[in-house]
């Protein structure tokens, strides 16, 4: 496969009322995507925001486009939006909270050039306070019928294969997104649309990879903080964990096992005055028709299996890397 010669990206900050955020997290931004390619376009998706964001932007970031929703569609379908304007083959998804260190995008973007048929390249993310470590390199453990996600320690010495690129801190193939689907609104409102897009991905053979030298800082969870509970939040999170599971998971021994996990652990539960994650299994029967129509489609394109790609991202080795 020829490699891809070195090409301007373009970079999509969805928001919704965070007018704030913007201002703290664009300048950053628009001069990473100086410094990477003077092509590059910025592209702000503003979900139908009510606080003055859209005014804001075109007020004090000129250079920036300007794309406003009508009304609030959602981070994915938002998201999407993006994918489907932005004219350069490889984008770049930042959340509204996210800034970046000025040779984030250029890190991002030149994995698609040492790697053949890369689907996506994940920052490493730091709190706001750029001490934290928030996220790196991610591996699924599946374990007493449930996946587990781990951060991988100690994997700073180049690019590795990772679970998941971060949905609002990455770099993708815009045509493999576009391919997929982009990320799926079935999760909305938040979490696991990154990993479930991935995942897929992964089992297509195309790689994801985590960067450790692109440096990202997030103010985590700004946004939702402001709009969604706590405590629904946490639901919301669990639902989407078995929505995932019973989409993409196509093990038929995994199943298995995790419903009889799920048994012994709804019975613990309720002994226990704890109802979070049969609540949560219960949310995903609405769903159940969407969530059976996209495994029937996993299942026909012919994919690696599970336990491949479970085993391919804990070795963390990238074939093809340069």
């Amino acid at each position: 496969m020829q490699k891809r010669s070195k090409q301007p990206c373009s970079i999509i900050v969805t928001n919704y009322n965070g007018k704030h955020l913007l201002s703290e997290c664009l300048p950053s931004v628009i001069e990473a995507a100086r410094q990477h390619d003077g092509r590059d376009e910025v592209i702000v998706v503003d979900d139908g925001s009510s606080d003055g964001s859209r005014e804001y932007v075109v007020e004090h970031f000129p250079s920036v486009k300007l794309h406003a929703n009508l009304a609030n569609v959602g981070f994915q379908r938002a998201t999407n939006i993006g994918a489907m304007i932005a004219k350069f083959a490889i984008i770049v998804l930042l959340n509204n909270d996210v800034a970046v260190e000025p040779d984030s995008i250029a890190r991002l973007c030149d994995c698609f050039e040492r790697c053949d048929n890369l689907f996506a390249a994940s920052a490493k993310l730091f709190g706001w306070d750029r001490d934290k470590f928030l996220a790196g390199r991610r591996v699924a453990v599946f374990e007493q019928g449930h996946f587990r996600l781990r951060d991988v320690n100690g994997d700073e010495d180049r690019d590795r294969l990772t679970l998941f690129a971060t949905g609002g801190a990455a770099a993708f193939d815009r045509e493999k997104f576009l391919a997929l689907g982009g990320f799926d609104p079935i999760y909305h409102p938040l979490y696991w649309e990154d990993i479930d897009l991935c995942y897929r991905a992964h089992k297509r053979g195309w790689p994801v990879v985590y960067v450790p030298d692109a440096i990202m800082y997030h103010k985590h969870r700004a946004t939702i903080a402001e709009t969604t509970n706590p405590k629904r939040m946490r639901l919301i999170t669990a639902r989407n964990s078995y929505i995932f599971l019973y989409k993409n998971v196509l093990d038929k021994n995994m199943l298995r096992q995790h419903f009889l996990y799920s048994l012994r652990f709804f019975l613990i539960d309720s002994l226990r005055g704890q109802f979070r994650f049969p609540r949560a299994f219960f949310m995903t029967l609405p769903k159940l028709f969407r969530i059976l129509k996209r495994r029937r489609a996993e299942r026909r394109a012919g994919l690696l299996s599970d336990k491949q790609v479970i085993e391919t991202i804990a070795r963390g080795e990238v074939a093809g890397a340069e």
